[in-house]
């Protein structure tokens, strides 16, 4: 059985150890940063019937990272990183170039392309002679259009995925060390944001679906995303047998205090490790929520009195019994035969996402102004005028401490995969304060603060990887921008910017927090 960890249990020596290998770093995704999707003669991904049919903004070449990976790298060097976060593009190894019926389309599955591959082979070499820890994600929000728009809805997407996942790591595994002399990737996160990916397609509709809003569909999708990450872990972990470094694999979600949305999904994966009959799952997930609960009440995050906070309140009592039907549904349910079927958990380390994780600030007074141009029903329209835009998420880096304390108690190291703060600013340059007016330099020094004393406790981090290094196409929209290097996309090429808009320079402060650290 695992026992039970904390943030106060490491000796001395660990945290000090901790302090010396702990990864600074950023992450990226591919569709987002590479370029050269959904175009004529371009792989196809399932935004590519939102992009042709004006639903949303091309994506384009974005911030051209396909070609200009290694200059990235050099920039992450020069700052002294030690990680890089990026994805496989499932789409990019298995491509179509041909587009299915938009309506419940899909083709057969075809060739791997292992030109893409061997790309991507160089790409972590790239990674790794910059001195950056690859951390390879595999599926990043994305897949391959051959499967059709809604293919997370179906069984055979899983078996599918696992074959992507089989023909990818054997392939790095052939090629790394005899062509490029380079150790294979070491941390893998299967499956990005799952919770986040099942609610923006058949919750909030902010992804492409055909499908009508539909908590049963997201709870189904939300299944088959989990059952992906299993069966790819039992892969990746056979394929890494006889090397001498094993692989750490996991998934993210995004941090919420909805515990069915995101705590509920990582304490599941611990049920058998920790003794948990399976018929006392779901008392023993109620009885985590209780507590996960009872200890947010205490940390007072959130001021208690106000509208907001009662309002987020209600919306958790509403969403306790989603848990109980959730779990007898049949992709939960394989879930389950897998977990109870592996001699250990199906997480070798637990990595989180933390921007604005509070149902309470999720939706705002409607407002108009900020509305994105893309075709949309009267009652989509409605709702992006009441749901908080990313420039709207609240900066709460003690928010930030808050979860990695929970997370803790797994007995697992953690990783903060993403965090990071959306300015706006259109394509055409027109830029507009964020409503807190906080500069990204004050957001990243307010976050680090947090991470060194977690660190000091004895928490067990190994790395933040702030999102972004660069800005990108964010699901839709070019609007939103994370970067520590603003890009121009009025110019020819899309050119790597320290300075923002309003004369703050990001990643020269994240440099200058980084050396602070290590010395």
């Amino acid at each position: 059985m695992i026992p039970e960890g904390d943030c106060t249990s490491a000796a001395p020596n660990d945290a000090a150890r901790a302090r010396r290998e702990f990864h600074w770093g950023v992450a990226t995704s591919g569709y987002q940063t590479e370029g050269g999707y959904n175009g004529p003669g371009e792989p196809l991904n399932n935004w590519a019937w939102a992009e042709r049919d004006g639903d949303v903004p091309v994506s384009g070449r974005s911030a051209d990272f396909w070609n200009q990976s290694p200059h990235d790298f050099s920039l992450c060097q020069s700052m002294g990183l030690s990680a890089f976060r990026f994805s496989l593009e499932w789409s990019r190894i298995q491509p179509c170039y041909e587009l299915p019926p938009k309506k419940d389309g899909a083709l057969p599955p075809p060739s791997f392309d292992d030109e893409a591959l061997h790309h991507y082979a160089a790409l972590i070499a790239n990674c790794r002679r910059a001195g950056l820890e690859p951390v390879v994600t595999l599926h990043h929000f994305t897949h391959p259009a051959w499967l059709g728009m809604d293919a997370w809805l179906e069984p055979e997407t899983v078996t599918h995925f696992v074959e992507f996942v089989r023909h990818t790591v054997s392939y790095l595994l052939r090629v790394l060390p005899t062509e490029f002399q380079c150790a294979p990737p070491r941390y893998f996160i299967t499956v990005n944001e799952p919770n986040m990916l099942a609610i923006n397609h058949y919750l909030s509709r902010a992804f492409p679906t055909n499908r009508r809003t539909s908590l049963g569909l997201t709870v189904q999708c939300l299944g088959h995303l989990l059952e992906a990450h299993a069966r790819a872990t039992l892969a990746i972990r056979e394929l890494y047998a006889g090397q001498t470094v094993r692989p750490q694999v996991t998934f993210n979600n995004y941090c919420s205090d909805l515990y069915w949305t995101d705590g509920a999904t990582i304490d599941l994966f611990f049920c058998r490790a920790k003794g948990v009959p399976r018929s006392k799952i779901y008392s023993y997930l109620r009885k985590q929520m209780h507590q996960f609960n009872r200890d947010f009440l205490t940390s007072r995050l959130l001021p208690q009195s106000s509208i907001r906070f009662h309002i987020g309140e209600w919306i958790k009592r509403w969403h306790a019994p989603i848990g109980s039907w959730a779990l007898h549904q049949p992709s939960w349910r394989r879930v389950i035969d897998l977990i109870y079927s592996s001699p250990e958990p199906l997480l070798d380390y637990i990595a989180f996402d933390y921007y604005d994780p509070f149902v309470a600030h999720a939706l705002r007074w409607p407002h108009f102004g900020d509305y994105e141009p893309r075709r949309r029903s009267l009652r989509d329209w409605l709702l992006e005028s009441l749901a908080s835009k990313w420039w709207d998420w609240r900066v709460l880096p003690e928010g930030l401490a808050f979860f990695a304390r929970q997370l803790a108690r797994r007995g697992l190291p953690l990783l903060i995969a993403e965090n990071g703060m959306a300015q706006r600013r259109r394509p055409d340059n027109t830029a507009f304060n964020r409503p807190d007016r906080v500069a990204r330099s004050s957001y990243l020094r307010e976050h680090i603060r947090q991470i060194k004393e977690l660190l000091t406790e004895g928490c067990p981090l190994i790395g933040y990887l702030h999102w972004s290094l660069v800005d990108n196409y964010e699901w839709g929209s070019y609007t939103p921008r994370f970067g520590l290097f603003h890009i121009d996309y009025t110019t020819p090429q899309p050119g790597r910017i320290a300075v923002d808009y309003l004369g703050d320079n990001p990643s020269e402060t994240y440099a200058e927090e980084v050396r602070r650290f290590r010395e």
